[in-house]
């Protein structure tokens, strides 16, 4: 499939899905498909997608996680614009959740996606690989978005704000990155290791988990660098949420490090080093469904 069929694909299937998990019968179901259906990027299924095709594994499982990432991703930023956290009002370019509906009502439609997230893949996925392999992908999710993983890194975001940084430029940069690992890493991992997880060979599995360890990694880092520089280069239109206010808030981030070109540098110099390592993995036929994600986000900084 093309980059386009591959998000049509998902497209269709995430509202099947999400038909089928929440019907809109009620506020809570209403206040989920409001968020969860607002056009974004799916850039985390997408991965899942994409690595499953790089990996020849099982498209059914693969799609199937992504629909379970885009659920974890959508609770985390329905709670990450409520007044007690980013306070944002707007999110994908619509109103967020608790400027539509009510703040009581945003938290518990989080709430619901969190818990339906991994209820979703052991219902789902046992149909298409082995218990064994669901309960695996299962606890990935379930720790990837844990206190351990994405909501430590949200925490420490929240510590940084409320604190003045150390004298020490080094010690704030690696506060940075751990930051990063964890808030946008973890579950850019999960997407990762989901498409390599879709194949059946167990042996396969270890022999290129690594790989997949270290690039998801690479890209997560990267993802927040262009982040970081399109929340002080870019306007609401292209955003769809309010620019400038990690500056306004006093965030670490990689441009107050090393200036808006400074981090252009830096993003460039990992995307180089993402397309080199799926060329030292692949031939260049098969790694063109992984390769459109690092060009879109080479275009963003271009």
């Amino acid at each position: 499939m093309t980059s386009q069929e591959t998000r049509d694909t998902f497209e269709r299937f995430l509202h099947q899905k999400i038909d089928e998990y929440f019907p809109a019968l009620n506020e809570i179901n209403h206040a989920v498909r409001y968020s969860l259906l607002a056009p974004g990027k799916r850039i985390r299924p997408f991965l899942t997608l994409a690595l499953c095709d790089f990996f020849q594994g099982n498209l059914e499982v693969a799609l199937r996680c992504g629909v379970a990432i885009e659920m974890i991703h959508c609770y985390s930023l329905i709670h990450d614009d409520l007044p007690a956290m980013d306070n944002d009002d707007f999110r994908r370019g619509q109103p967020s959740c608790h400027k539509k509906f009510s703040e009581s009502t945003a938290i518990l439609a989080g709430d619901a996606l969190l818990t339906m997230a991994p209820l979703f893949l052991l219902k789902e996925l046992p149909h298409h690989c082995s218990p064994e392999r669901a309960i695996e992908l299962t606890q990935l999710l379930l720790s990837s978005s844990s206190h351990e993983g994405m909501i430590q890194g949200q925490m420490m975001d929240i510590e940084q704000e409320a604190k003045e940084h150390s004298n020490s430029a080094s010690q704030d940069l690696e506060t940075l990155k751990k930051i990063h690992a964890l808030k946008t890493g973890e579950l850019f991992t999960f997407s990762c290791l989901a498409g390599l997880y879709s194949s059946p060979d167990d042996s396969f599995i270890n022999l290129k988990k690594e790989f997949v360890l270290q690039f998801s990694k690479r890209l997560g880092l990267c993802f927040q660098i262009i982040d970081d520089i399109l929340d002080e280069s870019s306007a609401f239109e292209d955003l769809g949420k309010t620019p400038g206010k990690d500056k306004d808030s006093g965030k670490l981030t990689y441009v107050k490090f090393f200036g808006l070109e400074g981090a252009k540098k830096e993003a460039h110099a990992l995307l180089n080093q993402l397309e080199e390592s799926l060329q030292a993995e692949s031939s260049v036929n098969k790694t063109a469904l992984i390769k459109t994600v690092i060009s879109d986000l080479r275009k963003k900084i271009a």
